[in-house]
């Protein structure tokens, strides 16, 4: 199992600027993570030339997740709140090449956003159109796109990892892959091995968060489980840990994702009881691991 181990900057700050930046990077090379990711909310607001100084000065490498708004809702029939989606993702693709980061993952099928009924067949038939010229023009700039399902209460029309690769195989996309999150899957998956197991071809990237998203092994998703089922399949894609505490985030982001508690007060503690949590986990993984 390859895959190198990453940590979100959410876990550090939600103030992508200037020193704080910097700082969140050196944490991580310190501790010994190999990359870290940043999100874009709005890819038009990202410090590109701060972001690709503070990541290689720290010596780290680059993830990029992103998650649309419902202004910009590639699944919305209204064409021109769709048509601004689509062309949100497409800089977001030009940004990550760019920062010669290798892919642009998250919700990028749809909005950030509690819906209030189904997607409907037009709908999905308009992100697979959509979704098929984004991977054309990813494969033009040399980049990936990733689909992360995330729980109904978030998003809608990708849910489910099965859901992820119906939507990618309508696309005909090649350049476009799973971005799994084990909080959401905790979620919504009935059985996760057997999930890994039916879309193994299409898994890239891991976001490795417990079940209550506070401090990684403080809840209780089963990560030798998760782990050993990715070994099986020869999952070679990164694992970065996602892990949220009120205490350094903002109250945008605290409301956004209903986070009411204070997981820690020292993100470098968090941090590095996580990369251990990750190091342990895929050791484990690889010494003990049989086919499931």
């Amino acid at each position: 199992m390859g895959g190198k181990l990453g940590i979100h900057s959410l876990v550090f700050t939600d103030d992508w600027s200037g020193e704080r930046a910097a700082e969140s990077c050196r944490a991580a090379a310190e501790i010994g993570f190999e990359l870290i990711e940043v999100l874009m909310f709005d890819p038009a607001a990202l410090d590109i030339p701060l972001t690709r100084r503070v990541v290689r000065e720290a010596g780290l490498e680059l993830r990029l997740g992103m998650a649309l708004g419902p202004e910009a809702d590639i699944s919305s029939a209204d064409p021109a709140i769709a048509r601004r989606g689509e062309e949100t993702v497409a800089r977001a693709l030009e940004i990550a090449s760019e920062l010669r980061a290798p892919a642009v993952s998250g919700i990028t099928y749809a909005a950030f956003s509690s819906y209030a009924a189904p997607a409907t067949a037009a709908a999905r038939a308009r992100v697979a159109e959509s979704l098929s010229r984004l991977d054309r023009r990813a494969g033009e700039l040399g980049v990936r796109l990733g689909l992360e399902p995330v729980n109904r209460y978030e998003s809608y029309l990708v849910n489910t990892l099965d859901e992820a690769a119906a939507l990618i195989r309508a696309s005909g996309g090649e350049n476009l892959f799973i971005h799994m999150d084990t909080f959401h899957m905790n979620i919504e998956e009935g059985d996760i091995a057997a999930a890994i197991h039916r879309n193994a071809s299409l898994l890239g990237y891991a976001h490795v968060a417990d079940s209550n998203r506070g401090a990684l092994g403080g809840g209780h998703f089963d990560l030798t489980a998760y782990f050993r089922a990715l070994e099986s399949v020869g999952y070679a894609g990164d694992y970065t840990v996602e892990a949220f505490s009120s205490r350094v985030l903002g109250d945008g982001l605290v409301g956004g994702v209903r986070l009411w508690r204070e997981a820690w007060e020292d993100s470098r503690l968090a941090a590095r009881a996580a990369f251990e949590v990750l190091r342990v986990m895929r050791e484990n993984a690889r010494a003990g691991c049989r086919v499931w």
